[in-house]
């Protein structure tokens, strides 16, 4: 196990003998032994060189983890206790078959909340969806973007890759509450969810306000007394292969948060997120 987790700590490297049992503080002989087993696996590879690494039997075992294995169970303990160490509401997204599905939830979002959230689903299409693509890699901002929106988006293409840029350099997104619904992505997914008719729904959402992102905060101001009125604050769960799973958000309440506060949740926040990411087994950055 010693030997797989080392190769696997470094899936670039080429490994000698020499250099397995100096990383690993066992002896020649006994690591050798292990080399030609797992070499004999197909676990391990072994060159003209004398020199190992990963072998393809591995990806067999991962295909059969990844599918065989309920990832949220992964990391819903991770979810469960930031909520412990917070107090604040949780809530997981995920992307599937182009929609925004909520997949878990824990604490009530709100004194009134009555909804469970967990399995609504949502078109994962402009504007909505910004904080599950902002950490995916370019060509998954570019296919989002490429849709055509809900809503009026009443700024540049340019302006939302800045704000996917200012997400990834923190590691976390900042949303203020906009507004009685909480913020003008609630109030569209609301409208969306409704039971209203199609054609409504469709009359409706050409009469939404254009979209201008001025519900994210790119910055939080230096000021650690500065009020906020908080909606919540996001971050990426990663998944083995560095792809953004999951998006966990914190939710906040009906109270202004000060600045510094909100610092504080944040880093707990992306902590436990990068914790899940681990257990998902993505590499830390």
């Amino acid at each position: 196990m010693q030997v797989l987790n080392l190769f696997a700590d470094h899936p670039d490297r080429r490994w000698t003998l020499t250099g397995v049992a100096e990383a690993l503080g066992l002896t020649k002989a006994t690591c050798l032994g292990i080399l030609g087993v797992l070499t004999d696996a197909g676990f391990a590879t072994r060159d003209d060189a004398k020199t190992y690494g990963l072998g393809p039997a591995l990806l067999r075992l991962g295909w059969a983890a990844e599918t065989g294995l309920a990832s949220l169970d992964v990391v819903r303990p991770h979810m469960a206790r930031l909520y412990d160490r917070v107090g604040m509401p949780c809530v997981l997204v995920s992307v599937h078959q182009d929609h925004l599905v909520v997949v878990d939830r824990i604490g009530p979002i709100g004194p009134a909340d009555q909804r469970d959230l967990v399995g609504d689903r949502f078109p994962f299409t402009p504007p909505l969806g910004l904080v599950n693509v902002a950490w995916a890699d370019d060509a998954t901002v570019d296919a989002w973007l490429a849709r055509t929106p809900l809503a009026p988006i009443g700024v540049g293409e340019e302006t939302t890759r800045d704000l996917v840029r200012a997400a990834r350099a923190q590691g976390y997104l900042v949303e203020r509450r906009v507004g009685a619904a909480g913020t003008p992505n609630v109030l569209l997914a609301n409208l969306i969810g409704s039971d209203l008719p199609p054609a409504v729904v469709k009359e409706l959402l050409g009469h939404l306000p254009p979209t201008d992102w001025s519900e994210y905060v790119r910055e939080l101001p230096a000021d650690d007394a500065a009020e906020i009125d908080l909606w919540c604050v996001c971050a990426p769960v990663y998944d083995r292969r560095g792809h953004q799973r999951y998006t966990l958000t914190l939710m906040g309440d009906t109270t202004p948060v000060p600045a510094g506060e909100i610092r504080a949740r944040a880093a707990e926040l992306v902590a436990a997120a990068q914790a899940a990411s681990a257990s998902l087994g993505a590499r830390p950055n």
